[in-house]
């Protein structure tokens, strides 16, 4: 166990190092200053008018524009979930039929399903609050449903139709935009690549290019990329929370068993184990300690952590950026990307219905 004297001092020099305000661009940097303000230092910052539109001025384009652009009947591979929380730890209860195991955390990825563009948006717009589950009994410490596990049936396909609380998130990443959503891609809305971060980063085309459609209902748990990471807001507004990556003794990261949500036959919600598949991933949720240092209590190396919220918004936007450990407004910032070093840790969530785009 490392000392506590040990740990405050390390925590003191990662404010030092990281812990600075975030640069704000007016327009795309040029190579060289890119690579010495902040890829060399390995900093965020905030990217105005990172994306110009063929009539000039920020690009920006909702849900409504896609489905003009290809359709409603283009296929999508959506993540769905009982309450917006896929890709993160939390409780479960085991079948009792499979002994009295009681409750314990488990790392559950969302369920994966084909639908239309058209369906998607109507599930989307469907959505109000967390929708949480009616029929948990009870809640973890962050708030979330506690769900049993099961065995998935081999061959049998999950009846999401029955299912009536769900969320739905377009997060296939995995270079979605160039291979899933070609047809958008082919329209030549979006460049293949950012020219400054491409010469900067010297190593050719990004390796994906990932579009991302979810409103306030979805959050993507506090995890880390090893990408180096340019997101642009093309419609609504994106909330991150950031971390350095030295804050890695402080986000009480360990290892879980994987499991994946499974629609039940009687119209709720499951959890299907992965077999003997672990993963390793952040346990507290970073935004509750921001709301209330109290949560603190139950995850204590939390306190030592240097969190950062930052709102990315459309073009014409005003994206807000608060630290944490002072609890007051230290800037008002407009811009519609965010430049994420590789490692740096990020739970993302939306204000409203958004649109957005990530070159990796």
């Amino acid at each position: 166990m490392v000392d506590d004297r040990l740990q405050e001092a390390f925590s003191d020099d990662v404010g030092s190092l990281w812990c600075r305000p975030i640069a704000v661009l007016d327009s795309p940097p040029d190579p060289l200053s890119f690579l010495r303000d902040f890829v060399y230092p390995h900093v965020p910052c905030i990217i105005r008018n990172a994306i110009e539109s063929e009539k000039g001025g920020p690009l920006i384009l909702g849900l409504d524009d896609i489905v003009d652009l290809v359709g409603g009947e283009a296929e999508l591979t959506v993540d769905v979930t009982p309450d917006g929380h896929g890709d993160c730890a939390r409780c479960v209860r085991k079948h009792p039929a499979d002994g009295d195991w009681g409750v314990g955390k488990l790392f559950v990825k969302p369920h994966e399903q084909k639908m239309t563009l058209a369906d998607f948006r109507n599930h989307l717009r469907k959505q109000e609050g967390s929708n949480a589950i009616d029929s948990a009994e009870d809640t973890d410490i962050n708030g979330l449903s506690v769900l049993q596990t099961d065995s998935a049936p081999e061959g049998q396909s999950a009846d999401l139709g029955r299912v009536e609380k769900k969320v739905v998130y377009y997060s296939r990443q995995n270079d979605c935009l160039r291979t899933e959503m070609n047809s958008l891609f082919s329209t030549n809305i979006f460049p293949s690549s950012l020219g400054f971060a491409e010469e900067c980063f010297n190593t050719g085309p990004p390796d994906a290019v990932n579009l991302w459609i979810g409103n306030q209902s979805s959050v993507s748990s506090m995890h880390k990329d090893h990408y180096e990471n340019i997101f642009y807001v093309c419609k609504g507004q994106k909330e991150f929370i950031l971390c350095p990556p030295a804050d890695v003794m402080f986000l009480h990261e360990r290892e879980f068993m994987s499991s994946s949500f499974c629609p039940s036959g009687s119209g709720g919600w499951k959890v299907v184990a992965d077999g003997d598949e672990k993963t390793k991933w952040i346990e507290p949720d970073v935004k509750k300690y921001m709301d209330n240092h109290a949560y603190a209590d139950h995850f204590p190396d939390l306190r030592r952590s240097h969190p950062v919220k930052v709102l990315v918004s459309e073009g014409k936007g005003p994206p807000l950026m608060v630290n944490s450990n002072l609890a007051t407004l230290t800037d008002s910032i407009l811009g519609d990307a965010i430049y994420i070093p590789s490692l740096w840790y990020h739970r993302v969530t939306q204000t409203c219905e958004t649109v957005g785009i990530n070159y990796w």
